[in-house]
């Protein structure tokens, strides 16, 4: 495996995904029929199992990570729950002020409010993700429901602004929201989760006014580094009200504004008692955690790729030249036009920037940019392609709006009618309402390992390699 990965866990990935490639070989020689998926333990890491004891027990466990701390008082002015038709005027204030702040959006906002992340941006503002709805009983019935809102307005932004931020914060903070879990599949992931130093009390209740709002955040707490919650969101007029005053008093205390961003070291809340109880099983753990390496593997190569192409920009260096740029916010594919940080993105590239190719057997699939998707954590493919690259075949029955695809003794039945998926395996039809699956201008996608597991093949192993984000699939494969 290549070296590129992430720069703060470089060390760390490098280990983890050569055990894993080495344990693969192994298992190969050892076992005609499979290779188990599973990640050998390297040396000087913790065990999986022994991870998943100290999550119960409620003890976070964290990748090692160097942060950059400011060299003179900094404060990261932060606003939740935007856009909205306020959001306009706080940016006009950050300009009239020369001040950049951090708006962490919902994805059903960017949505409807699709100008105003792009203007932020352009602005040289940091985006964050805040989920999708915002609706806590929904997030914090268990990871798996926070997670996919994650992934979705990850990939909003991604089609909006070119952008998929790696910093989180949780709706309502995590204190009493989060578990360990929520902490460790997030940070295994790629992500930094935010809360706050200063709440401004702005959303303690409806029309908090802005004395009130301005009072509260004089009160402090004060250090060198300080993180200042407010929001943007419908029915906060008052902080807008309240912004300028709010800037003048920590100008006047000798702060400088920043953005937030991944060099930053997070402001994490105490472990409190859960609202919602949320049964986990080691099973489930590792699959998750299985989920979150391959989104933070996908990161990666992002960043590696950027980092090539940023190596061949300065060999051919223009005032508007396509690169992937690694933003405040996060990592995104664009033309970058401009100075003095300030970013003018146009969404002419897919966020996904390396190719993608699936290693079957003797054969393999390779998809450029354009031919797949990465979306709620998942690639996404062609199912004709990958049908026919591993020996099936697929029909497509019009009338019922249904794609069917036949390898072995396994069935998959994509009906886009009834948006389900009927799987038929050795006379037994299990069906999947609502599954992960596409059509667009007339090609099915579908999430690569969920498919993979479904014909009994699997995954064994995957990792960024010159570029290309590699796939190894298990051995029972008909070629």
């Amino acid at each position: 495996m290549p070296s590129g990965l992430h720069a703060r866990s470089h060390t760390y990935y490098k280990r983890l995904v050569l055990g894993y490639l080495l344990f693969c070989l192994a298992a190969l020689f050892c076992f005609s029929n499979r290779i188990y998926a599973e990640t050998e333990p390297v040396v000087g890491e913790p065990d999986s199992h022994e991870v998943y004891l100290k999550l119960k027990k409620g003890e976070r466990v964290w990748k090692d990570k160097v942060y950059v701390a400011p060299q003179q008082p900094t404060v990261y002015l932060t606003f939740d729950d935007g856009p909205s038709k306020l959001t306009g005027q706080v940016l006009d204030i950050l300009q009239q002020e020369e001040v950049k702040a951090t708006f962490f959006v919902l994805g059903k906002q960017v949505e409807a409010y699709p100008d105003l992340v792009k203007r932020a941006v352009a602005e040289g503002h940091a985006i964050g993700n805040h989920t999708y709805n915002h609706v806590y009983g929904e997030l914090y019935k268990g990871f798996s429901s926070f997670w996919e809102q994650i992934e979705r307005t990850e990939d909003i932004l991604a089609e909006t602004v070119d952008i998929r931020p790696s910093l989180i914060r949780a709706p309502g903070g995590t204190f009493g929201n989060f578990d360990a879990f929520y902490f460790y599949y997030l940070d295994q992931a790629g992500y930094e989760v935010h809360d706050w130093h200063i709440d401004s009390g702005d959303s303690k209740r409806v029309g908090v006014p802005a004395s009130e709002i301005i009072q509260t955040v004089r009160k402090g707490p004060f250090q060198d580094e300080l993180i200042v919650l407010m929001h943007d969101g419908t029915g906060h007029e008052q902080t807008v009200k309240a912004l300028p005053e709010i800037i003048r008093l920590f100008k006047q205390k000798g702060y400088v504004f920043a953005v937030l961003q991944p060099s930053v070291q997070p402001k994490h809340f105490a472990l409190g008692k859960v609202q919602q109880p949320r049964p986990s099983s080691e099973a489930g753990y590792e699959k998750q955690l299985a989920e979150a390496k391959v989104h933070e593997l996908a990161m990666s190569a992002l960043e590696q790729s950027r980092h090539a192409q940023q190596a061949a920009g300065k060999a051919n260096h223009s005032e508007s030249s396509p690169m992937i740029q690694e933003t405040a916010g996060g990592v995104s594919t664009s033309t970058v036009v401009g100075t003095k940080g300030s970013l003018l993105l146009t969404n002419h590239t897919r966020s996904a920037a390396v190719p993608l190719e699936v290693l079957l057997g003797r054969k393999s699939l390779k998809l450029d940019t354009e031919h797949y998707r990465f979306k709620h954590g998942h690639y996404q493919v062609p199912l004709r392609q990958l049908m026919e690259s591993l020996g099936g075949d697929i029909q497509w029955r019009g009338e019922q709006r249904t794609a069917v695809a036949h390898y072995g003794l396994h069935t998959l039945e994509y009906d886009f009618a009834r948006q389900e998926l009927r799987v038929r395996d050795h006379g037994t039809t299990t069906t999947i309402h609502l599954p992960q699956m596409e059509l667009q201008e007339g090609t099915v996608y579908v999430p690569l390992r969920g498919t993979l597991d479904k014909l009994r093949i699997g995954i064994a192993a995957y990792g960024p390699e010159d570029g290309v984000m590699k796939v190894q699939v298990g051995m029972n494969l008909r070629l």
